[in-house]
């Protein structure tokens, strides 16, 4: 009977030893597994970000080029609203004149 209770104390001892070398190594494993994971991710963040980083860059770029584009386009809306108003004016001016030349024919008749 002492004989039955070493063997199963020395067999409990020695599938507790295994389970705990097992434990560890699957431990070390899954933390291998997990740190190369996170590099992965950590990269991938990296990559994402310089992306983001430089489709920023070409939207601000884009984005001065069409206010350049729009301050030109001001500049020559405002340029063709004062040639309209001098054709105006130059137009009104003829026709007051072609009405005063009018008036004064009909005085000289």
């Amino acid at each position: 009977m002492n004989l039955w209770v070493i063997s199963f104390i020395a067999s409990t001892a020695f599938a507790s030893i295994g389970f705990v070398v097992v434990a560890i190594l699957w431990l070390k494993k899954l933390r291998e597994t997990l740190s190369c994971t996170l590099a992965e991710t950590a990269g991938q963040q990296v990559r994402n970000a310089q992306h983001v980083s430089k489709t920023l860059s070409e939207i601000q770029l884009h984005q001065e080029l069409y206010e350049q584009r729009l301050q030109t386009l001001t500049e020559a809306n405002i340029r063709m609203r004062q040639d309209l108003n001098e054709i105006t004016n130059k137009i009104a001016l003829s026709e007051s004149e072609q009405q005063m030349q009018k008036r004064s024919l009909k005085n000289l008749h």
